[in-house]
């Protein structure tokens, strides 16, 4: 947007029509306004002069009222019909006070009552010619006031594109802490990135909230930064003391980002991802619709994961027979209504995914 440049005042600010069908009003009007330093054009009726504002738009124009051919109130709505700002000046006899009004009403700056004081129509000329000018600069202040508005706001949209570009960063830096201790974390939180918003948007959920979904995805297990290596990367089992340590991590996660403001809608899935759909996960045994939507989508995105990738202490599955353990598990382990639509999707959908997802990180 390129920003408005005020025009500034010169002689054809001072340029002025004079209408009327009386030749020797004419004549007088021309000297006295010739006299004060105004540039003067004549015409003789109503259409001469619309011909004439047409060729060079004259800022004030004095008319005649009753005129033949096109009369003053004509001549008014022309001239206001190519220049809102116009100012127009009305000449009139006594018996046309009440069409005067009305031409008032139509935008006309004034009238002045024949025979013409000439001192009293060259004030209102400079009246009339000032309130054109105020117009005009109000008009142009507004449009300098919009494009300062549009500057500042792309510079805003500037300013948080590289705080998304900051946030996304400390994400990345987040999960990158994660990675080094956990082998394969990194990888994992792409592909169940991927899957999920994939299966949230098959779901129905608004975009608008999908990026709050998938930063909870990416940091779903940023809790296990808390939990000790001697427990996290135990190559044997858990004992159940080791496991009671173990599952605080959602807690962990919580605290962890209930301190950073921008990723607090990241707290429903970090917190509630080992919730079941039977009320038997944890941390606190959410069971149902209770569970945050958010939470179950992930959990069938993660399980898929886990049953088509090798882990240490299991080998990967076919996708179709992930799909079937998944499918049995809904109403227990799984919402069934999310199943449902993890069911009906292609199965090249996640190919797809997990293809994308090994080529680069998560935008």
């Amino acid at each position: 947007m390129t920003a408005p440049i005020t025009a500034p005042l010169g002689a054809g600010s001072r340029r002025v029509l004079i209408v009327d069908d009386e030749l020797d009003i004419r004549a007088t009007l021309r000297a006295a306004f010739g006299s004060a330093g105004y540039d003067c054009r004549i015409a003789g009726n109503g259409r001469e002069a619309a011909l004439m504002y047409d060729t060079e738009r004259s800022p004030l124009t004095i008319t005649d009222l009753k005129m033949p051919v096109m009369d003053g109130l004509d001549l008014l709505r022309h001239v206001r019909a190519r220049d809102a700002d116009a100012a127009v000046i009305m000449l009139t006899g006594a018996a046309d006070v009440s069409v005067a009004v009305e031409s008032l009403k139509q935008g006309a700056s004034d009238f002045i009552l024949k025979p013409v004081d000439l001192d009293q129509i060259l004030l209102s000329a400079e009246r009339a010619l000032e309130r054109r000018q105020l117009l005009i600069e109000h008009r142009e202040h507004h449009v300098l006031l919009e494009y300062r508005v549009a500057e500042a706001t792309r510079e805003l949209a500037a300013t948080l594109g590289e705080l998304r570009q900051t946030y996304q960063a400390t994400l990345e830096a987040l999960g990158s802490a994660l990675a080094t201790r956990e082998v394969g974390t990194e990888l994992h939180s792409r592909r169940v990135h991927a899957y999920s918003i994939a299966l949230a948007r098959a779901h129905g959920i608004p975009e608008s909230e999908l990026e709050a979904l998938g930063r909870g995805v990416l940091l779903h297990d940023i809790g296990k930064i808390g939990i000790s290596d001697a427990i996290l990367l135990k190559p044997g089992p858990l004992t159940p003391e080791e496991w009671q340590v173990m599952r605080t991590h959602p807690e962990v996660g919580r605290q962890f980002l209930d301190r950073i403001p921008f990723l607090r809608d990241a707290i429903p899935v970090v917190y509630h991802h080992h919730e079941r759909w039977d009320g038997t996960g944890y941390p606190l045994g959410l069971a149902g619709s209770a569970i945050p939507l958010g939470a179950r989508i992930f959990a069938v995105a993660d399980a898929f994961d886990a049953l088509t990738f090798d882990r240490p202490y299991s080998k990967a599955i076919p996708m179709a027979d992930a799909r079937e353990r998944i499918r049995i598990a809904a109403g227990t382990h799984f919402d069934p209504d999310v199943v449902a639509t993890f069911l009906a999707m292609p199965l090249d959908v996640f190919e797809t995914a997990r293809a994308r997802s090994a080529d680069r990180p998560v935008a």
